[in-house]
């Protein structure tokens, strides 16, 4: 994927989840306004609020995930935990744990939640996660007693082996082998019976 086809990709990525981010905000307004009304808390309320909850947090994931990131954007890694906590609250089958501080380019952060999107697919049946900073180096690690890793993607994301076609299942992969490459980074894997581990 050239250059101007990764700007391509990412800016239509931010396009739509801008134009998914009225409606959603939207829902939840609506949501606040039966509250303040005095309307009872039913079931059918309480899915519909969590829904939406889980909704706008995976947007904001994905927002910084597949969208533009501009050369002089920063976010606190408190910031960007707080967005991965939220996309996996609404998905309980796995579990994160954070340990990193401080300040890091937008660049970066979208490189780090793909590749966390990216070592999520290796657990089928849910797991941890696990991200770590030593100095300027980032780990995640996914660990689970069933892990099911493509290395043939995580092979190509490494430089081992050409990029494989696009498909859904790979887009995360082929974007974020493009965003190391345009960022002059790198990234490790080691495998062992019950985890996938990253460096980068």
């Amino acid at each position: 994927m050239p250059q101007d086809r990764l700007a391509l990709a990412t800016l239509t990525g931010s396009r739509i989840c801008h134009d998914l981010a009225s409606p959603l905000g939207a829902v939840a307004n609506g949501l606040e306004l039966l509250d303040l009304s005095g309307t009872p808390e039913s079931p059918e309320l309480t899915l519909i609020r969590d829904s939406i909850s889980g909704a706008r947090a995976t947007l904001a994931l994905l927002r910084l995930a597949f969208g533009q990131a501009g050369p002089q954007e920063t976010l606190a890694s408190e910031t960007l935990q707080d967005i991965a906590r939220g996309y996996y609250r609404a998905r309980p089958r796995l579990t994160l744990e954070w340990s990193a501080h401080g300040e890091l380019s937008r660049a970066r952060a979208q490189i780090l939640l793909l590749a966390l999107l990216s070592a999520e697919q290796a657990l089928p049946r849910g797991g941890r996660l696990i991200v770590q900073q030593d100095g300027p180096v980032w780990q995640i690690t996914a660990e689970a007693e069933i892990l099911s890793p493509d290395m043939t993607l995580w092979n190509a994301v490494s430089g081992h082996t050409p990029l494989p076609g696009i498909d859904p299942r790979s887009v995360n992969f082929i974007t974020l082998k493009e965003c190391l490459d345009q960022q002059g980074s790198s990234l490790s894997i080691s495998l062992d019976a019950t985890g996938l581990r990253l460096s980068l």
